[in-house]
């Protein structure tokens, strides 16, 4: 595995590695977020690890002809729902950065609609062929660090 699996983009690079997830936004500085940080991972579609590599989990109840964004597209939506927000904001250097990461964190809401305003939500855009290493590696390193959960969505 190379020392980071890294996403390009034009508006985001993201460097997935051991240690956690930077984000290095377009025109902005570096933000890096450990794994420790990190509460889950929200992937859409739904991926199971299987003993010959990852495959999208199948549902019953979708249509025979349906095809998921990966499965059409090469698009995996990765969700990091971040335990605390406050210290990733503390820690972050430049007026346009913390801007920008504030406009990136969304506030979570628990099972009663209350906010839970340290709990933040990073959606990520990752297409498989825009990674410089195959889809598996980075599954891989997010099983490794982070639990899979779901994120809800109610807007």
């Amino acid at each position: 595995m190379p020392g980071a699996i890294v996403h390009r983009s034009l508006p985001l690079r993201v460097d997935f590695e051991e240690p956690g997830v930077t984000l290095r936004p377009l025109l902005a500085k570096p933000v890096f977020i450990a794994w420790p940080e990190v509460e889950f991972v929200c992937l859409t579609p739904t991926m199971e690890r299987h003993p010959e590599g990852w495959r999208e989990k199948t549902y019953t109840f979708l249509p025979k002809g349906f095809r998921s964004t990966l499965e059409s597209s090469g698009q995996l939506y990765v969700e990091l729902v971040v335990k605390d927000r406050r210290p990733l904001l503390a820690r972050t250097e430049g007026a346009w950065t913390r801007l920008w990461l504030t406009g990136r964190l969304r506030p979570m809401t628990d099972a009663w609609d209350a906010w839970k305003v340290d709990q933040s939500l990073v959606s990520l855009d990752v297409y498989r062929h825009r990674l410089s290493a195959p889809l598996d590696e980075l599954l891989d390193l997010l099983a490794r660090h982070c639990r899979f959960d779901l994120v809800v969505h109610d807007f």
